[in-house]
């Protein structure tokens, strides 16, 4: 016999008492309709299932037994995943379970608004009941408390959604960073990928973790939560993933939302749960809007099996208003897969690969409406004044406005504002994206001489903090911007060299801000015809993606434009146009002078009923009358990686030439010498190709591991590319390898984080890596010249920044926060400037300028003092 837990219980009866499940003999029909159901006790009908008995009721005092008074409740869903039946009026259920179809037997309800369910030790809502595993004709009995829960009932609420925590030893802290916000929070949700190999001890791992939540943790199971241990069956794998954790798939209601959560990643049954789902929906979502949690995106081509597609229809029958998944280790947002709803990815926990900081997301659910703002881990109550810089001088002619950077992980900021000279009244800012505010100066603080601003920062919860700095006002004439020569594509030129041609002095003044309410991570600013272009990212949603055309003596906007994605990438001038790339595999051709649309190449569809998934996170080439653009579909010619060289002015192939990847097959093509080099699929793997006829030459093995692809470049001979906190040198026209160098340090960034492209000038390449180190290495031997450590810390450290040589400087940004200006013979410090958030962008420099792009969405122009 077993024994009654403090949950609502499970209570083992002998193998020989059968519990059916209807009122009839009609019993097999009855398991998948929904009507109320009365227990009673009859011969055994099904050899190979176990009869379940209970009762869900009305938890009025909140401990875990029904005492007397204590009503059943009705219309609660009971599912095993396959079979789904409703309690009656006394809250009464019967349910056979196929003994057969797991190995751990699982009941659960679907949680209905207004109610609670009870945590475990581990914050793992208790909405199921572990049976062990049952016999043949085994009967027990599994109650189901619910507590009442007026919050539940809301049609205004916030949730946290994470990803792909992995076995992270930061998971713990994260929860109570994600736990510390002043809002109310309903529960966390995780999706998927919560271990690494679906072992017993890594999902110990992860429920100690989950423990340090104050809140319900929701899971769902990711690809890795599938035991690989010689296993042959889905019943096996799935097995330590149901012991520890629960049923693959599930639903509950929270306000007037209904919660899908979903196994999305193949390998469960997919007609089982298919008919699962269609049950729960017309069940439970006919007057809701529906929310679905899984692991695997439905729009990338590395995302989930294209089986599950068949969803799309399904959730475009319902008011479907959010779609969250993981995986992917990468954020994006756009609106191609169900009809209406956002379709949202939000990066590890654990590790990112397109380089943006590990974070997560409040989702807030307020009434018809949502959104789902993303929030970087580990940064606590940061203020940073860029304008007028710390310390820095200003001309009083130049001194126009102020603008502050404000972040805290926990809450959004909702007012920043300052004082000057330590007295006078408060003045508040206007914000601009998701970290800057800026407001005028007022003219009567301009006198020459030092000055000090106060700023003091408000957070949604109430939480102030402040900061004080000074500054010279002088009264020299204020930095003009001359342009000068073109930097026209990533890393200024077809080989990514990283050179400039004219010579940037180090003592840099800002002359402007073009502030964006999007974000700039990895991607560059180009420059031509004294034009500067950059594209945005938009973390939550498709409202900020864009590519941004400013004038470079000015920062005022020439123009802008929408693009269908996010622009991940860096931007290529051209023949009087801008071809920028999407992550929606998007390549446009806008005019460089009015924006105007010219042509757009978009990824072929495929067959239906199959969905096409596709992407191109990386920048395109542009060389002797081609753009030279990778992507990769789900299906198609370019499901493996496609390379395809364009007519620059009418955007037709001239060739196309395949990858060899399987995954995340595209990256940032490199032009020399009559060659094409791209880095595909993984770490420092190179395909070399024809630039002519795109016949390919050769490719190289990957050698220093890792995930994400770099960006080959050229100098002379030779070829540079980085992975995994190291960089290797190969021979450009066999693509034998000649070296490789790892840098020392441990990485700031886990997991594999790919260094930025070196700049080479003569026998020297200059390369930042992810252990916050920027190095100079000997080109024929990898030897170090020098190697400077920047400050950095966890979450906010690391060299992403392609660094730019000009003259005897190296600049370089740092994901602490600074532009640098380093000797390029020492690495000294000579010039410094805080801006308070990730400068992953690699800058660009013209005449007397340094244009360089920030996490916070803005570009930041400097220019030499005369």
């Amino acid at each position: 016999m077993g024994t009654t837990n403090g949950l609502g219980g499970v209570r083992g009866a002998p193998a020989s008492a059968r519990l059916v499940l209807g009122a009839s003999t009609g019993i097999l029909a009855a398991l998948v309709l929904a009507p109320p159901l009365t227990p009673v006790i009859a011969q055994a009908v099904d050899p190979t299932a176990a009869g379940v008995t209970g009762i869900v009721y009305r938890d009025s005092n909140g401990n875990g037994q029904r005492d007397a008074g204590e009503s059943g409740v009705p219309d609660v869903s009971v599912s095993d995943g396959a079979r789904t039946v409703q309690t009656d009026d006394q809250g009464g259920y019967s349910l056979d379970v196929d003994v057969d179809r797991r190995i751990t037997d699982i009941i659960y309800i679907s949680k209905p608004a207004g109610y609670a369910v009870a945590t475990d030790e581990f914050k793992t809502p208790q909405f199921y009941r572990n049976l062990g595993e049952l016999a043949d004709g085994a009967s027990v009995e599994a109650d189901f408390a619910l507590r009442p829960d007026p919050n539940s009932r809301q049609g205004d609420f916030t949730f946290a959604n994470v990803a792909d925590t992995h076995v992270n030893p930061n998971v713990a802290t994260q929860l109570q960073q994600i736990n510390d916000t002043a809002q109310d929070l309903a529960f966390v949700q995780i999706s998927g990928d919560l271990t690494n190999n679906a072992t017993d001890a890594e999902f110990e791992s992860y429920l100690r973790s989950t423990a340090a939540s104050a809140l319900p943790v929701w899971p769902a199971v990711g690809n890795h939560e599938y035991f690989n241990g010689g296993e042959p069956t889905y019943p096996a794998r799935i097995d330590n993933y149901r012991r520890h954790v629960g049923p693959e798939w599930y639903s509950f209601g929270y306000g007037d939302r209904h919660f899908v959560v979903l196994e999305n990643n193949g390998a469960a049954p997919f007609e089982e749960q298919h008919a699962w789902l269609l049950q729960d929906l017309q069940t439970h979502a006919e007057d809701k809007r529906v929310v679905v949690l899984m692991h695997q995106p439905m729009n990338v081509p590395f995302g989930s099996p294209t089986a599950y597609d068949a969803f799309q229809e399904l959730f475009e029958s319902y008011d479907t208003e959010l779609v969250l998944v993981g995986h992917e280790h990468s954020n994006q947002a756009d609106v191609t897969w169900v009809r209406g709803a956002r379709h949202v990815q939000t990066n590890s926990s654990s590790y990112t690969i397109d380089h943006s900081p590990r974070g997560f997301r409040y989702v807030h659910m307020r009434g018809k409406g949502s959104d789902n703002p993303f929030r970087m881990y580990g940064v606590d109550r940061a203020l940073t004044v860029t304008n007028p810089g710390p310390g820095k001088e200003v001309s009083a002619k130049a001194l126009k406005e102020i603008q502050v950077n404000a972040y805290h992980t926990a809450d959004e900021v909702r007012q920043v504002r300052y004082r000057l000279d330590g007295g006078g009244q408060w003045r508040d800012l206007a914000r601009s994206g998701d970290f800057t505010w800026y407001g005028g100066y007022p003219s009567s603080a301009r006198s020459p001489g030092k000055h000090r601003v106060d700023v003091e920062a408000v957070a949604s919860g109430g939480a102030r903090w402040k900061t004080t700095t000074t500054y010279t006002v002088t009264d020299e004439a204020p930095p003009t911007i001359q342009a000068g020569a073109d930097w026209p594509q990533f890393h200024g030129d077809p080989s990514h060299s990283g050179v400039a041609s004219e010579v940037l002095a180090p003592g840099l003044d800002l002359a402007w801000t073009y502030r964006t309410p999007g974000a700039i991570l990895t991607g560059s600013p180009v420059i031509a015809g004294g034009i500067a272009y950059v594209g945005t990212r938009d973390e939550n949603d498709v409202k900020t993606n864009a590519v941004h055309a400013v004038d470079m003596t000015t920062g005022k906007r020439v123009w802008s434009a929408r693009t269908d994605a996010s622009v991940h990438g860096t931007p290529a001038v051209a023949d009087g146009l801008v071809f920028v790339p999407t992550l929606n595999a998007t390549l446009y051709a806008f005019d460089a002078k009015t924006g105007a649309l010219r042509w757009k190449r978009e990824a072929e569809a495929a067959d239906p009923p199959a969905i096409q998934r596709k992407y191109s996170y990386y920048s395109p080439a542009v060389a002797d009358g081609k753009v030279y653009w990778p992507y990769q579909t789900r299906h198609g010619a370019a499901s493996r990686g496609l390379l395809a060289a364009l007519d620059t002015k009418t955007g037709s192939p001239v060739w196309e030439s395949p990858m060899t990847g399987a995954t995340m097959s595209d990256g940032t093509p490199a032009v020399a010498d009559g060659r094409v080099y791209v880095g595909n699929q993984t770490a420092d793997r190179v395909i070399a190709y024809d630039a002519a006829t795109g016949q390919q030459l050769w490719v190289a093995t990957a050698r220093l591991g890792g995930w994400q692809d770099g960006t080959p470049m050229v100098a002379g001979n030779r070829l540079f590319i980085g992975s995994n906190n190291g960089l290797i040198a190969r021979d450009a026209t066999t693509g034998a390898d000649l070296w490789t160098y790892r840098s020392p340090g441990p990485s700031f960034i886990p997991q594999n984080a790919t260094p930025a492209t070196p700049a080479v000038v003569e026998d020297t390449a200059y390369v930042g890596f992810p252990d916050g180190r920027v190095t100079a290495l000997d080109v024929e031997t990898g030897a170090v010249v020098w190697s400077v450590l920047l400050p950095g810390k966890p979450y906010l450290g690391g060299v992403l920044s392609a660094p730019a040589v000009s003259g005897d400087t190296v600049y370089v940004g740092s994901n602490g926060g600074h532009v640098y200006a380093l000797d390029r013979a020492t690495g000294s410090e000579q010039w410094s400037y805080e801006i308070g958030t990730w400068v992953a962008s690699g800058p660009a420099i013209s005449g007397n300028a340094l244009l360089v792009g920030a996490w916070d969405g803005n570009l930041y122009a400097f220019a030499a003092r005369k």
